[in-house]
């Protein structure tokens, strides 16, 4: 080293030892090391993947795993041969637009010419119905033999349904088709009455004896819909998360206990994705 670089550092060490010039280190190193720190944490906090967001992938991972190229179709559940425009596919083509949106796309043009554009209860959710209430019969109807399988879909027929607030999915439903609040309202405190600390024991429950799962799906986009989350019954939303399958769809049934009964379908996991969804970021202990 030179005689001028040591005198310079000389000079710098002597200006670094300072008291004063230590402290100034010190602090921006304090600062520095706090805007590292705020960072890591912020960039953990938005990039953590929670609960609802896991379960809400695995989900859609079950539906895209479902999709039959050849129809761009999804069959009702794993192996089967019957392929259901509503309230299937139609609902299978809502749930996968933002984060499928080709599948979606695909999913929706193999609909249209396959069956003309109809009502259906699935509309209420996507504001789309033309007609939501009141509640109509529906009829099942073969739309066009396959190979090897069926492709079928849900008719909403002119009878009105009578007897639909023993119903816990058609009080929900309402609650989000009701256009008069103070209805709504009716609707919602009907079907919580349903709650029986597993589910909702409506008629379909004690004539089943089974819960259904997308009920509790159900009532996560009701109570979403009319700001009224905090009134979901204890446990409604962990429930609903525990009843997804290791597939990553939810299967329709499910008993006291808590098991489910069936295979997970297509029609339950997207209005449990839309459940999940709804209630991301809640509580519900």
């Amino acid at each position: 080293m030179s005689g001028g670089e040591a005198d310079f550092a000389g000079q710098l060490s002597r200006e670094f030892h300072h008291p004063t010039m230590r402290r100034a280190f010190s602090s921006r190193m304090i600062l520095f090391c706090a805007f590292l720190v705020s960072a890591l944490f912020i960039s953990r906090l938005f990039g953590a993947e929670t609960p609802f967001a896991r379960a809400a992938t695995n989900g859609r991972t079950f539906l895209t795993n479902l999709f039959n190229p050849e129809l761009e179709l999804l069959p009702e559940f794993q192996g089967a041969k019957t392929f259901w425009i509503y309230h299937d596919n139609y609902l299978a083509a809502k749930v996968l637009a933002k984060t499928h949106p080709k599948t979606s796309a695909k999913i929706m043009a193999a609909i249209k010419p396959e069956c003309a554009e109809q009502d259906s209860k699935a509309k209420i959710l996507f504001n789309e119905s033309a007609r939501p209430l009141p509640f109509r019969d529906s009829r099942l109807k073969d739309v066009r033999q396959l190979t090897n399988g069926m492709i079928r879909t849900e008719i909403i027929t002119t009878n009105v349904i009578s007897g639909w607030t023993n119903y816990a999915d058609l009080l929900l439903l309402a609650c989000i088709a009701e256009k008069n609040d103070a209805n709504a309202r009716a609707d919602w405190n009907a079907a919580l009455a349903l709650w029986d600390g597993h589910g909702f024991m409506d008629d379909a429950a004690r004539a089943q004896k089974t819960y259904s799962t997308y009920k509790l799906a159900l009532a996560a986009i009701a109570g979403k819909g009319l700001h009224r989350e905090s009134e979901l019954p204890a446990g409604l939303i962990d429930k609903l998360l525990s009843l997804q399958s290791s597939s990553g769809g939810w299967i329709t049934d499910y008993d006291a206990a808590g098991k489910p009964i069936g295979l997970a379908n297509v029609e339950t996991t997207c209005l449990c994705i839309l459940g999940i969804e709804a209630m991301a970021g809640k509580s519900n202990k």
